[in-house]
């Protein structure tokens, strides 16, 4: 049995994995271990995708044998367009990877949308043509209610792209319009690109897409069991 970690900037995504199947999972590991979860005697191998530093010494604390990912320069036909690869972001590449591993040979625009939002482009080569990282929902709306004086509006999202006929419409609908249009901008110029969207916000953004994207809320964790598969 194998224990796959994707540790962001808050909580630590897991599963536990076979050769043949996953067969529990959560989105809080430090919550799931106060349990004694009765899957944990039965580990025998911990991999793990980490992008904050606190985060992977508790990882390593209490689970000595991990082996962490690192962005590579090129991996299972997936190549890298960063001068030194290993400055990318570990949850990019991976993420990368497992929409790359399932539709190879096609373009891709990859999408996490999670605290902050990655937009990730691959041609039918499997190069990675170069990417970008902006502001999450919730940074931008933070951003934009603490630096102004007059724009007010609640914590709850209005989810929607319509006009706003209120200043809580006028922010939340504005954020998310920007967001997706700027992802329906890349389709447009690459249109034979398969869509995926990941991350927490990834299925709130997909449902106001003008057409249909894939949504895998564990794109990370495909890419790390492709990255450790022998």
């Amino acid at each position: 049995m194998r224990l796959e970690l994707d540790a962001g900037n808050t909580r630590i995504k897991w599963r536990v994995c076979d050769h043949r199947a996953c067969y529990n999972a959560g989105s809080d590991l430090k919550q799931a271990l106060q349990e004694e979860p009765s899957w944990l005697p039965l580990v025998e191998e911990v991999f793990a995708s980490s992008v904050h530093d606190a985060q992977s010494q508790w990882i390593e604390t209490h689970f000595p044998q991990v082996q962490f990912a690192h962005a590579q320069v090129a991996q299972h036909g997936l190549s890298n367009s960063y001068e030194d690869a290993h400055k990318m972001g570990v949850d990019r590449w991976l993420a990368m990877l497992g929409a790359w591993s399932k539709a190879p040979d096609q373009a891709h625009i990859v999408v996490d949308a999670g605290t902050a939002i990655t937009l990730d482009l691959i041609d039918e080569f499997g190069r990675h043509v170069g990417g970008y990282i902006c502001p999450g929902l919730q940074m931008m709306k933070t951003s934009l209610l603490a630096s102004t004086d007059k724009v007010l509006a609640e914590s709850q999202w209005q989810v929607g792209r319509a006009p706003g006929t209120s200043t809580q419409q006028c922010v939340d609908h504005g954020i998310q319009d920007l967001l997706v249009s700027w992802i329906e901008q890349h389709r447009s110029m690459q249109p034979g690109a398969k869509v995926w969207l990941t991350g927490g916000n990834g299925e709130g953004l997909s449902s106001l897409l003008h057409e249909p994207a894939s949504v895998e809320p564990d794109l990370v964790l495909d890419g790390l069991s492709v990255y450790f598969s022998k």
